[in-house]
């Protein structure tokens, strides 16, 4: 495939993945942002703001934007990230939005991977570590977008928890990276600024739902800080309303995911909660993506 021409100045980076469902591009991208702010490299995030419902194209996203409108991931990249964020389902509008407004040194494209309008720098392919590449076929007979040979083409490898899929070992030109996700607290739906301890639901009757890719790790998490949950799974990228909420039991507390409250803060109960993670990466990693930034 001949590559397009740039669309920017600034270098881009594509986090993206092969599998369908969640991988854990957002929190590497968090951990990305975090390491970039340090080294007061001025960058932008751009995304798809897959279920988004704005009747305009490309829009910018802040802190006060509705996940409804411009999706969920953009608004938990505008509230945790100190750069700005630009949404469409042509990213490269997207870019030449940030370019218009902004001065950036670098541009991360949310996914994209297979998004071939746009040029790119450096690619970053995310794996579940649990699922990997399943039984490493296409849809609909497998899990993948597209051949498990993309692997090869990548300049970064990101396991989200330790993967131990062989064979994306024998595809990957590049060490394979792992990601840890760590809790850290407890943070109230309808106000962020309330926390609890991570102990403070340690034997009590919860209830617990998930609309994330892979709803499974996160109530394996819930198990692993002891907490019992009866869970209940919605779609991914769940646009809530109250009245999907009409099963819940209103003596027991409600746990989800910082994904899911950002859709739920207008009308969610003192007593739901959302857990805050708080993913690692390798330093030699972000060491390895600033050299090639800096065109080494």
């Amino acid at each position: 495939i001949t590559p397009p021409p740039p669309q920017t100045e600034a270098k881009v980076i594509v986090v993206g993945n092969i599998v369908v469902g969640g991988a854990g591009k957002t929190p590497f991208i968090f951990w990305l942002g975090k390491q970039l702010e340090k080294e007061g490299i001025s960058y932008g995030i751009v995304t798809r703001g897959y279920g988004g419902q704005s009747n305009q194209y490309p829009i910018l996203v802040d802190k006060s934007s509705e996940a409804r409108q411009v999706g969920d991931e953009p608004v938990l990249f505008a509230k945790n990230l100190s750069c700005p964020v630009a949404v469409s389902p042509k990213r490269v509008e997207a870019i030449e939005l940030l370019n218009k407004n902004y001065q950036l040194e670098v541009i991360i494209s949310d996914d994209g991977l297979q998004h071939y309008a746009m040029a790119r720098d450096i690619e970053v392919i995310v794996f579940d570590g649990q699922r990997c590449i399943g039984n490493g076929l296409c849809m609909p007979a497998g899990p993948l977008r597209e051949s498990a040979n993309r692997i090869k083409e990548a300049t970064y490898i990101v396991s989200n928890g330790r993967c131990k899929d062989g064979k994306i070992n024998g595809l990957a030109k590049v060490k394979i990276q792992t990601m840890v996700l760590k809790p850290a607290v407890f943070r109230r739906v309808n106000n962020p600024n309330k926390t609890l301890a991570l102990d403070s639901f340690t034997s009590q009757n919860v209830q617990a739902i998930a609309g994330i890719g892979n709803p499974q790790r996160f109530y394996e998490t819930l198990n692993e800080l002891n907490i019992k949950a009866e869970t209940k799974d919605f779609p991914d990228h769940k646009n809530y309303q109250l009245k999907d909420f009409n099963w819940k039991i209103n003596t027991k507390p409600l746990l989800m995911t910082e994904k899911d409250a950002v859709k739920c803060y207008s009308f969610a109960a003192d007593d739901w909660w959302y857990l805050e993670v708080q993913p690692s990466c390798p330093n030699q990693l972000f060491e390895q993506i600033r050299e090639q930034l800096n065109g080494h």
